[in-house]
């Protein structure tokens, strides 16, 4: 009688997990072959077990199907494998495929967050930026130069992690501070907590925890940052100015004036709390600075590997800086236009985000149920879409030579396939609304190093590029570069 007990339990758990890995079986979706060996177990086990290669893999095992259902764990998830079918998914509007993190109810109506603080990266706002993003590119540059004295290699993996979280510091929470100093910052702390955790988050795709003493040291930051622009009436032009901006009510476009005055209104009436602020202002930490870190090192390391790229960029900035020379410039200072000129730079900067996406994969839950165009078949509410952008990207019906690193797939081209297919920053809705300030700030970090460092590369042993969520070189010394000052301090 007792024997049937845990007879009767093992059979239930097993019929369970059977009625899980049968579902798109069930219906009538293209899937996998189902089944757990001890060599998936062990990658578990032993944290090697990554979760962007498994999408990759499952990508290549759907042949030419557009849709093909797969399973993370006990998570039945349909990829999808069209272009144009992902981008109807994405763009689709009556809520079908909504990215519900940015869902916030204001009073009785839900409002997308996202949408409404796109404003504050438009090409204007993030023009007004610019001198905030040089001063911390000229700490670095600064830094550079007191370091290349005793001829050592740098990490330029570190640099770059120091530099982009430097300008999320002063931009995004308002601190005026040079990181490359020694210093006890929290920032600091924040660089090295996301390093060491790259093994756990290569599966997990985790970033603070929600109580850590950072998250909380961060949010003191933001509280006294908010007080000095609404009651000490501090006017900067950054994102937390303009956050605070929004959390006032204040209209962040003024009808075409760019107005960075805060009109501080009574604490019932403001549309968000410091906590919201707080949380709003991590968000944009976590998602921008692994994304924009490893596009600007990503595209430095594919750059001094390719001799004829090296050359094509260093003669642009060249360029570049005999135009600004002989500008009526009194300074001879670099502007925003000058940066968003670099049309080659900025084809090299695009073919990196095509091959290290900072986002391999875009998961969407559906929202109510969605008849998939040209078929009979629907996607039922409550199931998860996968668009597995890396592997797309990599795809050579979508793109020639897909492994290849070239920027000219992008360079003075308006139109085409390769450039139809390219989801870099994403598609519809969930397209990137912070693409400027990540290029701007990408951009002007390679113009600066390149016009006053002639850096050589030489590796020395196998490079490994994996996702932890953002893509990051891993190797045992780094991503170690020499440097040379120019005679005169500059590339001319």
């Amino acid at each position: 009688m007792w024997l049937l007990i845990p007879i009767l339990f093992y059979s239930v758990i097993f019929l369970y997990i059977r009625h899980i890995y049968t579902y798109w079986k069930r219906k009538g979706f293209p899937t996998e072959r189902t089944g757990l060996n001890w060599q998936f177990l062990k990658q578990v086990y032993r944290r090697e077990f990554h979760y962007v290669d498994a999408i990759n893999e499952a990508y290549k095992a759907g042949g030419e199907r557009p849709l093909y259902g797969v399973y993370f764990f006990f998570r039945p998830t349909l990829l999808v494998r069209d272009v144009a079918l992902a981008r109807t998914i994405l763009e689709i509007p009556h809520g079908h495929f909504d990215d519900k993190r940015w869902h916030y109810m204001q009073g009785y109506r839900k409002i997308n967050l996202l949408e409404k603080l796109a404003s504050i990266f438009s090409v204007p706002r993030v023009e007004g930026m610019f001198r905030n993003v040089e001063k911390v590119a000229d700490h670095m540059v600064k830094q550079m130069n007191a370091l290349t004295l005793g001829s050592e290699q740098l990490d330029m993996q570190i640099v770059m992690r120091t530099y982009v979280i430097n300008v999320f510091a002063n931009l995004l929470y308002g601190l005026d501070t040079n990181l490359f100093e020694p210093n006890d910052s929290v920032f600091k702390r924040y660089i090295l907590s996301t390093l060491r955790n790259r093994g756990i988050n290569s599966y997990t795709f985790n970033h603070l925890p929600k109580k850590s003493s950072l998250t909380y040291r961060l949010r003191d930051i933001i509280k006294d940052s908010v007080g000095r622009r609404e009651d000490g009436g501090i006017i900067r032009k950054d994102i937390m100015q303009l956050l605070v901006k929004f959390r006032n009510g204040n209209n962040l476009t003024n009808n075409g004036k760019l107005s960075w005055h805060v009109e501080n209104v009574f604490e019932r009436e403001k549309l968000l709390s410091i906590k919201k602020l707080s949380k709003i202002a991590e968000r944009f930490l976590n998602i921008g600075y692994e994304s924009t870190a490893s596009a600007a090192t990503l595209t430095l390391y594919e750059i001094l590997q390719a001799p004829s790229i090296y050359k094509k960029v260093i003669e642009e900035i060249r360029q570049l800086s005999v135009a600004t020379k002989n500008a009526d410039n009194a300074d001879n200072r670099l502007t925003y236009a000058d940066i968003d000129s670099l049309q080659y730079l900025g084809a090299c900067i695009k073919e990196t985000v095509r091959k290290y996406p900072s986002v391999p994969y875009i998961e969407r839950v559906c929202g109510k149920n969605f008849p998939i165009p040209n078929s009979r078949a629907t996607i039922n509410e409550g199931r998860t879409v996968m668009i597995p952008v890396m592997a797309m990207q990599r795809d050579e019906r979508h793109f020639k030579d897909p492994d290849y690193y070239r920027p000219e797939r992008f360079y003075n081209v308006k139109s085409g396939p390769e450039l139809d297919n390219f989801m870099g920053y994403g598609l519809g809705a969930s397209v990137c609304v912070a693409r400027n300030f990540a290029i701007l700030v990408t951009k002007l970090a390679l113009v600066k190093l390149l016009q006053h460092f002639d850096m050589e590369y030489t590796p020395t042993e196998d490079i490994q590029i994996v996702h932890n969520p953002a893509p990051v070189i891993i190797c045992k010394g780094g991503f170690k570069i020499r440097l040379k000052t120019y005679k005169n301090n500059t590339l001319l």
